[in-house]
């Protein structure tokens, strides 16, 4: 008989929905994981469970779990909160701001389309000589600056996967001076009182992420040096390949390099924010209160209206899927339940949170499952179904397909 997962914590009885899930998602991809939902700018679900570590020590209230592209939506929050500041402008060319971008047909792309994907600088590995060279930001943004865009800017999108953190994050330190890890806790963190939220300097709070399933387990004590000698194996054919493999660029390295302080002490505002799930709610949570919780006030109203505001409804060169792509969020629905008034990011793994400012609701969730599963791409979106499930807002696919909103699964060119 299987034992049933234990749910620590507290959630209002209504949330049974959510919570069962939880527990089925568990059983299925394995790890441990936790969610939070904020109603009205208070906690009304605050839960964790399952394992964190390979030696069995179990989730703890205060662990951090990655948030994979979950991070470019604490990236673009900061940057909204310049734009209150009265620092940034949207439809500004970033070279007004960071003018050794300005050249190679990059002069006039404008803040509006590195956050909504349509400059055209989504591809990586031609500013990667060596996988260790993601974790030198200046080398990075130097070639970002000499880099030419792969499509005439404004004509199309395509997912900055990885070259979003570091497009956004120089102009967050162009703009307020500081590194995009020293914004975060000077102008989040601290404010808010959130209890976990790192890009980048998480190597000193190892002890609070897990071990995540079916990778290797984390380097937390002893790390050796990183290796930059790769060698090809001898069963690798093509030149393309072999050189991927010289630099490093194979999934091997990458599992390597995951697990290593390193990794985690770089800032990458893609792929590697690191958080509890009631911090990313609370900050989501912040956003569905029209910018303002206990107090504090991150964003303007009239800023998480253009945020929020969709820029794009084509397929995405890289996602296929069209994301509805927002100011540096995108489409957060339910299930197939379209849900146009919610803006957040998801992530690899099905990590990720939202805002709603009409419900005044926010939600996150993170785990430590493997990342690399087709179906646990899926999971914050079936989570998101439970939570407006337990609010009676999502009465199922039947109810969905006869009265709607159906999500919009038709392209639109612009």
């Amino acid at each position: 008989m299987v034992k049933e997962i234990e749910i620590k914590g507290v959630y209002e009885p209504r949330f049974e929905p959510m919570v069962a899930l939880m527990r089925k998602q568990m059983r299925r991809y394995g790890g441990g994981a936790a969610a939070a939902v904020f109603m009205d700018g208070k906690a009304v679900v605050d839960i964790w469970a399952g394992p964190g570590r390979a030696d069995g020590t179990p989730w703890q209230q205060d662990t951090m779990s990655i948030c994979y592209s979950g991070t470019k939506g604490i990236a673009a929050t900061a940057i909204h909160m310049l734009a209150t500041d009265g620092l940034i402008d949207y439809d500004a060319p970033v070279a007004e701001y960071w003018p050794e971008f300005g050249c190679n047909g990059k002069e006039l792309i404008t803040v509006r389309q590195i956050l909504s994907h349509q400059a055209g600088l989504h591809k990586v590995v031609h500013l990667v000589d060596k996988i260790t060279d993601i974790l030198d930001w200046d080398l990075i943004v130097s070639r970002l600056e000499k880099t030419k865009p792969d499509f005439h800017p404004g004509t199309a999108n395509a997912y900055q996967a990885v070259t979003f953190g570091w497009l956004v994050g120089e102009l967050i330190r162009r703009i307020s001076g500081m590194t995009v890890s020293e914004f975060i806790e000077a102008r989040m963190v601290r404010p808010l009182k959130l209890d976990g939220l790192f890009i980048g300097n998480a190597d000193t709070q190892m002890h609070r992420l897990p071990d995540f399933t079916g990778l290797p387990k984390l380097q937390r004590n002893g790390a050796k040096p990183l290796e930059i000698d790769y060698r090809v194996p001898f069963w690798v054919r093509g030149e393309r390949m072999r050189d991927l493999w010289r630099r490093g660029l194979a999934p091997k390295n990458a599992k390597q390099l995951f697990t290593h302080p390193a990794f985690w002490k770089a800032c990458l505002p893609s792929m590697n924010g690191v958080a509890t799930a009631r911090s990313l709610a609370k900050m989501y949570a912040v956003l569905a209160m029209g910018g303002e919780l206990d107090g504090v006030r991150l964003v303007s109203e009239d800023v998480i209206r253009q945020a929020s505001e969709v820029q794009t409804r084509r397929a995405d060169r890289i996602t296929i899927y069209p994301l509805h792509w927002k100011l540096g969020y995108h489409r957060t629905d339910a299930s197939i339940l379209a849900v146009p008034e919610a803006f957040g990011h998801f992530g690899l793994g099905g990590a990720g949170g939202w805002a709603n400012p009409e419900h005044k609701l926010s939600f996150a969730f993170l785990h430590g499952a493997s990342p690399v599963t087709i179906g646990g791409q899926t999971r914050t979106a079936m989570m998101t179904g439970a939570v407006y499930e337990s609010l009676g807002i999502y009465k199922g696919v039947c109810h969905t397909l006869r009265h709607g909103p159906v999500v919009d699964l038709i392209p639109k060119r612009a």
